[in-house]
């Protein structure tokens, strides 16, 4: 694979380079359907169920779920990011029907529901895309504490 140059210096030949970069290419997609399917596919049928929602069509969801990794002792929390196009520091109350929406999809779309100890919702406004600071609130809610007030 190498080949000495003019000046004595070993040099990779052109079919080696390209033989790697697509071994490499393949692995990296190997790598990221791999990483796909065991850590997003799960939440798949809940972000269609958001996205399903006429008003939330352009919130671009993101579902998370789990605990920090080397944190046995933190609550398994399912985490839901969604954009919305007003600002949730001011609307308070629309908030607080956004996250009871979401939590009930969640409820009825997600299979694994019943795992989780904390539903954790995350909403951002982007006043503009070129401004760096989005405007977040964050919502947590117990469902341990739920759980146990309906038994």
């Amino acid at each position: 694979m190498t080949n000495p140059d003019a000046d004595g210096e070993p040099t990779i030949s052109g079919k080696a380079v390209i033989l790697f970069m697509a071994a490499f290419a393949m692995l990296m997609t190997g790598l990221m359907w791999s990483y796909w399917k065991w850590n997003l596919a799960p939440f798949l049928p809940l972000q269609q169920a958001i996205v399903a929602v006429d008003h939330l069509k352009e919130s671009r969801p993101v579902i998370e779920g789990g605990r920090p990794k080397g944190h046995k002792d933190e609550p398994n929390t399912l985490r839901v990011t969604v954009k919305v196009d007003y600002n949730p520091e001011e609307e308070t109350d629309r908030v607080d029907a956004l996250e009871t929406e979401i939590l009930e999809l969640a409820r009825t779309n997600l299979p694994q529901f019943a795992e989780y100890d904390q539903f954790e919702l995350n909403v951002y406004w982007p006043k503009q895309e070129t401004e760096l600071a989005p405007i977040t609130v964050q919502r947590v809610h117990d469902l341990r504490k739920e759980l146990n007030t309906e038994n």
